[in-house]
């Protein structure tokens, strides 16, 4: 599935040689790895640490998820694997359910966020993110028997969603009541068992659902939901310094082929913004 979507301007925004003047500073690490109140330090908190903090859901596949040995794998993992390679620093992850995850940047849980978490207008309010690093299609999941056709049908239907989640604004925008759910595995369990008449995701959620499950009693809609959704790494409002370095270095994996790579080994699509 090839995804033509025009990268944000602000992608091409960042020279590659800037990243080794924001990183050019190294100190000795801090006995707790505490960042600071003050969010302009927050990328010398992280060296000074050594260690990067990175929320995630941790049971969302193929984004980041356990896999049969129980290790964390998933294709956002692995970026963020890279992202903390380039600062230098130690990647460590805060597993958090969906809907408290973006609050535990609020409570300094950890420095950013990568979970596929869209940078909508109410969030970009609150908080800062990076450049987008990948793009999909939001569509609609029901039963194979619905009576439901397309996304156009949705007014007066029930859709399962988790409370924060942007798709739960694009199904509410087209009539449907809403039923919350924790998560995307909750939200498929009430379509399957009857008690949703449908709930709406990105298409490599879906993708990922159907290959592993592919006697599922489930169908998706004609019809996308919304513009191609991005996907960006949330952190709190202010840290300039962090945001360059990450930009920096989503910008190098970008042009360089490996997040398409990375994006192959899981989902065999290119996610990746287009130029």
């Amino acid at each position: 599935m090839a995804l033509e979507v025009t990268r944000k301007a602000a992608l091409q925004m960042f020279g590659l040689g800037a990243l080794g003047t924001v990183l050019a500073a190294c100190s000795t690490n801090t006995s707790d790895g505490a960042a600071p109140a003050d969010a302009t330090d927050k990328l010398q908190a992280i060296k000074d640490a050594g260690k990067i903090r990175i929320g995630m859901e941790g049971t969302f596949k193929p984004f980041g998820y356990h896999d049969e040995s129980g290790d964390l794998v998933g294709f956002e993992k692995e970026i963020a694997d890279l992202i903390a390679k380039d600062l230098g620093v130690k990647a460590e992850y805060i597993e958090t359910p969906w809907d408290s995850l973006i609050a535990g940047v609020d409570a300094d849980r950890y420095d950013i966020v990568i979970n596929n978490v869209s940078p909508t207008e109410e969030r970009k309010q609150k908080y800062d993110f990076s450049v987008p690093y990948a793009v999909s299609e939001g569509r609609v999941g029901v039963l194979k028997d619905s009576e439901l056709q397309s996304i156009d049908d949705l007014a007066g239907k029930s859709a399962a969603q988790s409370e924060t989640s942007n798709f739960r604004t694009l199904v509410e925008e087209r009539g449907a009541t809403i039923i919350p759910v924790t998560g995307f595995d909750e939200a498929i369990e009430q379509v399957l068992s009857g008690r949703a008449d449908l709930t709406g995701n990105d298409f490599v959620t879906f993708q990922a659902y159907m290959e592993e499950h592919p006697d599922a009693n489930l169908r998706l809609l004609d019809g996308t939901l919304g513009d191609g959704a991005e996907a960006a790494i949330l952190m709190e409002k202010g840290a300039e310094e962090l945001k360059a370095a990450i930009d920096e270095s989503l910008t190098k994996h970008l042009e360089n082929g490996n997040l398409k790579a990375i994006y192959e080994k899981y989902v065999k699509a290119d996610l990746s913004p287009k130029a």
